[in-house]
C-alpha cells in the first residue's frame, strides 16, 4: 500500500435509489481520482430508497448518505436518540409530482379530485400529496389511491388504469420513456410550482461523525461539486461513469434523466447566483410547518436540527461552472 493510499481516508456512502445519469455526482469524483486527490476512499452503494438509507446512516452501515430531506425528518422524529442532520442541499427544488396523460383532460391540481391515482405507499411524493393536495383545493377523501409496487406505476397510467400517479419527476417521465411512450404526451404537475416549495434530496450524516470528520465532509462536499460540474459540462462522461456500475442502462434514457434533472432540481436562480447548498433557512422552517401534520408530528422539526451549514467550504467552491 502506497503512502497516498494509506493516508486516505475510508467513506462509506449509499445513494437513495439506483446508479442512474443523475447520480454521476457522486461517481465521477471517484472515477477520475478527486475523491483521492481530497484524500477520501469512497465506497459508493445504490439505495432502495430515501427511508431506507437514512435508516442506514443512523446504524452506522453507513457514513453518509443521500435521500430526501423530508424523509429524513420523519425518521429524526420516530427516531429522537438517532437523529440524523443535513450537510448539503443538493437539489435545490424538490422533484415530487403528480402525474397524469395528457388526453385524460386533468389539466390542473383540482381536475384530480374523485380520480384514481397510483403510487407506492412509502413514496415520498404519495407521503406529501396532502400539502400539495391542501394548496390546491383537492379532496383528499375523493381520491381512490391504488398501492402499487414502483415497477407497476407508470405502465398503469400510460394504459390508462388510472387517471393520474404520484412519484418524482425524473422517476415517472423516464420510465414512461423507457416503456417507448412519449413523455411529451404527460402532464407533470411538481408540488415545488404548485405552492408547496419543498426542498430535494440532503447528504445526511449522523451529528457525531461530522462532528468528528469535518475535513472528511467537506471534503466529500467539494467532490460532488466536482462531479456535479463535469456532469453539467460532459453527459456522456456522466453515463460512462454510471455505465461501470450498470452496463445494462440506456444511454439516451439516462442523458434525457441528466437534463430533467438539472432542469428540475439542481439549477434554480438561487444555485445560479450562488452555488449549490445555499439554503433560505426561512424557507425550509415553513416547509417543515407544512410537513409536520402530514406526518403526524405534534411539533414541527427546526431548521437548524435538520441542515447545517457549518461543514460547507467556501461559497466560491460551490458555484456551478456551465
Amino acid at each position: 500500500m502506497s503512502g497516498a493510499t494509506a493516508q486516505q481516508k475510508n467513506v462509506r456512502f449509499v445513494l437513495d435509489w439506483a446508479f442512474q445519469g443523475h447520480q454521476a455526482p457522486f461517481t465521477i469524483p471517484v472515477d477520475d481520482g478527486t475523491f483521492a486527490k481530497l484524500g477520501l476512499n469512497i465506497t459508493v452503494d445504490r439505495g432502495i430508497g430515501s427511508g431506507d438509507t437514512v435508516a442506514k446512516v443512523a446504524s452506522g452501515a453507513y457514513d453518509i448518505g443521500l435521500a430526501d430531506v423530508y424523509s429524513m425528518v420523519r425518521f429524526n422524529a420516530a427516531n429522537p436518540t438517532k437523529k440524523l442532520i443535513g450537510v448539503m442541499m443538493v437539489h435545490d427544488k424538490s422533484g415530487l409530482s403528480a402525474a397524469s396523460m395528457k388526453s385524460s383532460g386533468l389539466n390542473a391540481p383540482k381536475d384530480l379530485n374523485g380520480k384514481r391515482m397510483a403510487s407506492p405507499v412509502g413514496d415520498a411524493s404519495r407521503q406529501l400529496f396532502p400539502l400539495f393536495a391542501e394548496v390546491n383545493g383537492i379532496d383528499q377523501s375523493s381520491i381512490v389511491w391504488s398501492n402499487v409496487s414502483p415497477e407497476l406505476r407508470e405502465p398503469m397510467l400510460v394504459r390508462g388504469e388510472v387517471d393520474a400517479v404520484a412519484g418524482h419527476v425524473t422517476t415517472v417521465l423516464s420510465n414512461i420513456r423507457a416503456m417507448g411512450a412519449d413523455p411529451a404526451n404527460v402532464l407533470v404537475m411538481p408540488y415545488a410550482d404548485y405552492g408547496v416549495p419543498l426542498y430535494g434530496h440532503v447528504l445526511c450524516v449522523s451529528p457525531e461523525y461530522a462532528e468528528k470528520n469535518p475535513e472528511i465532509v467537506r471534503n466529500f462536499i467539494r467532490g460532488v461539486v466536482h462531479g456535479f460540474n463535469v456532469m453539467l459540462k460532459d453527459p456522456d462522461a456522466a453515463i460512462a461513469s454510471i455505465k461501470k456500475r450498470d452496463p445494462l442502462i440506456n444511454d439516451e434514457i439516462e442523458k434525457g434523466r441528466i437534463k430533467l434533472s438539472n432542469d428540475v432540481m439542481f439549477i434554480t436562480p438561487n444555485v445560479l447566483e450562488n452555488g449549490m447548498s445555499n439554503v433560505d433557512m426561512t424557507r425550509l422552517s415553513e416547509t417543515l410547518v407544512r410537513v409536520a401534520q402530514p406526518f403526524e408530528m405534534r411539533t414541527p422539526a427546526k431548521a437548524d436540527d435538520v441542515y447545517t451549514p457549518k461543514y460547507l467550504p467556501p461559497r466560491e467552491e460551490l458555484k456551478i461552472k456551465r
